[in-house]
């Protein structure tokens, strides 16, 4: 994390950045990020130890900042989707993904060492935070609308099933080689998505599981053991 006592509008601090962020691309498409010493990416970059550290504890995590610096505008969109109108919501969300396959894309190399390669990157775990956290205030505004309250539990499976899967579109795409465009890559996922997504709010302003209430249903329904 940037330390709060340093200016990160100063000229000086914006040059380092972009030095460093230079560096670390070269880099990482070359092999993976935990792989690479603060003393090789300074050199590469032309910077001190000190001034790297005031971006970043390691190259894993600073190339982590970097890629979410680019995924964020598009991403952070998910949070919001609930209030779209029924009919543009899968495709929103849809175009949300398709925005992130490109980025991936762009930088294929970097990723692929980040998705396919064990042991798992510490990258992997930062970018994973950042999907954790933008998904959860998705979920979270999905069920201020439900028509009945959703348990924490619900909430945190929610979360980590839609973290998980954004995993799977990424690692799937890059382990068949992206021969399927972007779009096709979601409309494959698509044919596939967890059955809330699909749930959208009604003209009386909620959100109905009408699935949820019929498994509810069979399960209290079936005989105990």
């Amino acid at each position: 994390m940037t330390p709060s006592s340093i200016n990160t509008q100063d000229p000086r601090y914006l040059r380092s950045r972009m030095s460093l962020k230079d560096a670390i691309l070269t880099l990482s498409a070359e092999r993976r990020p935990d792989d690479i010493s603060i003393a090789e990416l300074t050199k590469v970059a032309g910077v001190s130890r000190g001034t790297f550290y005031a971006h970043a504890s390691t190259p894993a995590e600073f190339l982590a900042h970097i890629l979410i610096e680019e995924i964020e505008p598009s991403f952070s969109r998910i949070a919001h989707l609930v209030h779209d109108e029924t009919n543009q919501y899968l495709l929103h969300w849809r175009d949300i993904y398709i925005d992130l396959l490109n980025q991936v894309r762009n930088k294929a190399d970097i990723y692929r060492h980040i998705f396919l390669e064990k042991p798992e990157s510490t990258t992997l775990g930062y970018l994973t935070d950042y999907f954790r956290s933008a998904i959860r205030e998705y979920v979270l505004e999905f069920v201020k609308y439900n028509e009945e309250p959703l348990t924490t539990l619900w909430i945190t499976m929610a979360t980590e099933q839609q973290v998980h899967n954004t995993a799977v579109i990424i690692t799937s795409w890059l382990e068949t080689d992206m021969q399927s465009s972007p779009e096709r890559a979601m409309n494959t996922f698509m044919s596939l998505v967890p059955p809330w997504q699909l749930a959208k709010l009604s003209d009386d302003g909620r959100i109905y599981l009408r699935r949820t209430r019929a498994l509810h249903s069979m399960l209290t329904s079936s005989p105990k053991e």
